[in-house]
């Protein structure tokens, strides 16, 4: 029995599960591996926001207060720092909300992840660079 016929059957076991009733691969003409192929690529493709969003966040200033050396003083940067690593998490939590609920109550393969137009709105047009603007 060569890989191809094992991973045959795993994908036909799979189907024939819970599981593969619950998504109704077989009505979809879809089985274990293809999701998985289509799961790795949308992982890897929306990764970067992991990334890019809490640097945006962070951008803002978040709760961090200048003390007398200013926004570019090192306590304040080690704060922005300190809060980038705080929106990285969140930023992954949401993500995984979102990607569930989406795929468990909607039964749909779409992926959803925090939106990084409003952030970017709210960071540096609303709040300003480290919070240098009138909000």
């Amino acid at each position: 029995m060569g890989f191809s016929d094992k991973v045959a059957n795993m994908n036909e076991s799979i189907n024939a599960s819970f599981v593969g009733r619950f998504f109704e691969m077989e009505t979809r003409k879809t089985n274990f591996t293809t999701e998985l192929r289509g799961a790795m690529a949308t992982f890897m493709s929306m990764s970067y926001i992991l990334a890019v969003n809490p640097r945006i966040l962070s951008d803002s200033g978040g709760p961090c207060v200048p003390d007398d050396d200013g926004i570019f003083g090192p306590a304040y940067t080690e704060c922005l720092e300190t809060i980038r690593r705080e929106f990285v998490t969140s930023t992954a939590i949401a993500s995984m909300f979102g990607c569930l609920v989406m795929g468990l109550m909607a039964n749909l393969p779409i992926a959803l992840a925090p939106g990084m137009g409003m952030n970017a709105f709210f960071t540096y047009s609303v709040v300003g660079f480290r919070g240098t603007d009138k909000v």
